[in-house]
């Protein structure tokens, strides 16, 4: 990878009480424009940090600045994921992209992995800004599928501890019901749960001025994509018909509790970019 000149900028966005953080990798010199990621959730988002700022840096050579957000009440961000809700995490999209937009006319586009980039779809289905390009690294294509995932968890959890036994029902109605609940290691609670419960990848519009990615991990060079995704793909192509599709082998990185790279996923993305 060619080595570049990257500043590198942290800042809290919005109101005292409900800022959330930022990190801004800047290349030094004229760029063509500039790139929002929208992190996945809780654990997942722990495990991708170094390949966030990688893949950013990989970007910042082919001309991009890159903005990696942390969403209200995660990371360094303020507040607690229990009080967190979708429309927060839009509004904490909506103040990085107005803070770019007053420094800079560059066009600004959204990257986002696993929720991240079930969040980027529904933003720029829902968003009156103008998205250049979209790129969905590993999307979640139900967040209902994702949310029962995430409960199982805690189901295990409590079995290996020889605790009383849950299943994802009694976790899902205790949340309904108001409570907080600890899924390995975050206190879930509130709307935030909900609200990804009712994204759904096929049923978003979303509007873009430039080119859409979807970029997804195989087994093996070659392998198309999973059933689930490809029902997905030919369903969001009715309405995006210039989505491009890529397959690439390599570490899962977001499921790893080990520190590991994705050089393909890496190359192929700064690749893809380089020609927007």
């Amino acid at each position: 990878m060619t080595s570049v000149s990257v500043e590198l900028k942290p800042q809290f966005l919005g109101e005292a009480g409900g800022r959330h953080f930022s990190l801004q990798f800047k290349a030094v010199g004229a760029a063509r424009g500039h790139i929002v990621f929208l992190p996945p959730f809780a654990e997942e988002m722990n495990r991708c940090r170094a390949l966030v700022a990688l893949q950013a840096r990989a970007l910042c050579a082919v001309g991009y600045h890159c903005t990696v957000l942390d969403f209200y009440g995660t990371g360094d961000s303020e507040g607690e994921l229990a009080n967190a809700s979708l429309s927060i995490w839009h509004d904490n999209i909506d103040t990085a992209l107005e803070a770019i937009k007053s420094a800079s006319s560059l066009p600004v586009s959204l990257w986002g992995l696993r929720t991240g980039a079930l969040i980027a779809a529904d933003y720029a289905t829902r968003s009156q800004h103008t998205i250049q390009n979209l790129l969905l690294w590993q999307p979640v294509t139900s967040g209902k599928r994702f949310v029962v995932q995430l409960l199982r968890q805690r189901v295990a959890a409590l079995v290996n501890s020889g605790l009383p036994a849950e299943t994802t029902s009694q976790i899902r109605q205790r949340l309904s019901d108001g409570e907080s609940v600890e899924v390995s290691g975050y206190i879930l609670g509130g709307s935030i749960i909900e609200d990804i419960e009712s994204l759904q990848l096929a049923d978003t519009a979303p509007r873009f001025t430039g080119s859409a990615f979807w970029l997804e991990n195989v087994d093996v060079d070659g392998e198309p994509l999973p059933t689930g995704s490809q029902k997905v793909v030919d369903k969001l192509v009715a309405k995006i018909p210039t989505l491009e599709v890529h397959t690439c082998t390599g570490a899962p990185v977001w499921q790893l509790h080990k520190r590991d790279a994705a050089p393909r996923l890496v190359a192929l993305t700064t690749e893809l970019l380089s020609h927007c």
